[in-house]
């Protein structure tokens, strides 16, 4: 257009709509850029209507207009002024907490009222862009403080959930809610703005915390080792670890006289052969954690050949959750929906062959996240996550089966409701003996 430079990174005109034959809207946005479900006038039946526009222009220098409606319209684009240059990202967003929480004066942190509890509840947060322009859609995450740095994907709002980061994007860029659930006893909330061309802004962040968790498991379910396995002793360390063998086979205790010792499940991986319990342990409908000691004699052995660490069946009796080895030694925690598909979340390192590690994995449904983490030590690392639905299968009637398909031994399991802390995940450990020849919840 004559007067306009060729680099112009934005055109302000005024976007006139007449003689329109049907009521609708019409959209202003970058040429070659995703078109947004967005409105820059809004029409009736042969109405004339106006409004003052700024748009990003495309990589061919060109803006395009959209006529959302069943008829035919005129536009008319009277162009005032351009930008020059790179736009600037937009302005870091502003994160209001409900009045169930409070914040500490002059900080970004508060506390829930009443104490709250780790895994209960949920907590409306407003998300608002203070820019002189909307932005086109705002990215979130939540996670145990103090949360990510950065965003690790380019934004669309066409792809609304990777690993723990959400896509929101209101219709007029300026004001979103975001649902969170305490996923520890500080629960961290990142939020980024982004506009049509990709610039991102500086994160706002806010952290709350809730003093209350929910109880460490301590109904043991018995399990019944199946013919071709046992329970043997392991030689436990002070701090819970069991000792390393050469072998994840048989009596592992002999070697360390006085030590104190925990049962393990000893299993040959054939056909049959795997524990179970008579009962549930957890509804997989709703928030649950997972966690135990494993040592696979084979963690890797290949083709199609998954190893179940642990399963809980649905009402069905078809798997509903499951930690399993893939047939490259990964620890997985696999859930399925009600829709029939499969949540995952898979650790990408795979385990070694005759090594203990120690695994732990939660369902968190609020925030709709799988989290997993996995060591040579008996406490949550840094967590693995992945984006989950909120419709999983059921599971109030069918039992637990421990190690179907695995070769090797299975040491204290946890498989509880509600979301249980790092330090919980430690203490819980505490909680078996000698005798202990069951799963905790």
């Amino acid at each position: 257009m004559s007067g306009i430079p060729a680099s112009v990174s934005a055109v302000v005109f005024n976007l006139t709509v007449t003689g329109p034959q049907s009521f609708g809207f019409v959209s202003a946005f970058a040429s070659g850029t995703e078109r947004p479900n967005a409105s820059n006038v809004n029409f009736g039946v042969g109405q004339t209507v106006a409004n003052s526009v700024t748009v990003p222009v495309g990589a061919d220098g060109k803006v395009t207009l959209f006529n959302r409606s069943a008829g035919t319209s005129h536009l008319i684009a009277d162009v005032s002024g351009y930008f020059m240059g790179k736009l600037l990202p937009p302005e870091t967003p502003v994160i209001t907490p409900p009045t169930s929480i409070t914040t500490i004066t002059g900080t970004n942190t508060g506390t829930v009222n009443g104490g709250g509890t780790v895994g209960v509840g949920q907590y409306d947060f407003s998300i608002s862009e203070p820019g002189t322009y909307p932005a086109r859609g705002f990215a979130y995450a939540v996670s145990d403080a103090p949360g990510p740095t950065s965003l690790p994907v380019t934004l669309s709002c066409d792809t609304p959930r990777v690993r723990e980061f959400v896509v929101v994007c209101p219709a007029e860029g300026r004001k979103a809610t975001v649902t969170v659930g305490p996923a520890d006893r500080f629960t961290s909330l990142k939020v980024w703005a982004f506009d049509y061309v990709g610039n991102v802004s500086y994160p706002a962040s806010y952290e709350f915390r809730v003093t209350n968790t929910v109880p460490v498991p301590a109904t043991v379910l018995p399990i019944t080792a199946p013919s071709g396995g046992s329970w043997v002793p392991v030689a436990i360390q002070a701090n819970g670890t069991p000792y390393a063998t050469e072998s994840c086979e048989g009596d592992a205790s002999a070697g360390y006289p006085g030590s104190p010792t925990g049962n393990a499940l000893q299993l040959n991986g054939l056909p049959g052969q795997f524990g179970e319990t008579l009962s549930p342990a957890v509804n997989t409908a709703e928030s649950f954690s997972v966690s135990g000691w494993f040592c696979p004699t084979n963690p890797a052995p290949g083709g199609n050949a998954i190893q179940s660490l642990i399963a809980q069946l649905s009402d069905t009796g078809d798997l509903a959750a499951a930690v399993r080895l893939s047939a490259q030694g990964q620890p997985e925690l696999d859930t399925w929906t009600t829709g029939g598909t499969l949540d995952q979340v898979q650790i990408l390192t795979g385990q070694t062959s005759n090594q203990w590690f120690f695994l732990t994995a939660v369902y968190d449904k609020v925030n709709q996240q799988l989290r997993m983490t996995a060591s040579s030590a008996g406490y949550s690392g840094t967590w693995t996550t992945v984006a989950a639905t909120q419709t999983h299968l059921p599971s109030t009637t069918q039992p637990i089966r421990l190690g179907e398909g695995f070769t090797g031994q299975i040491l204290n399991l946890v498989m509880t409701q509600g979301i249980l802390t790092r330090e919980q995940f430690s203490w819980v450990q505490k909680q078996f003996g000698p005798s202990t020849q069951g799963i905790l919840r």
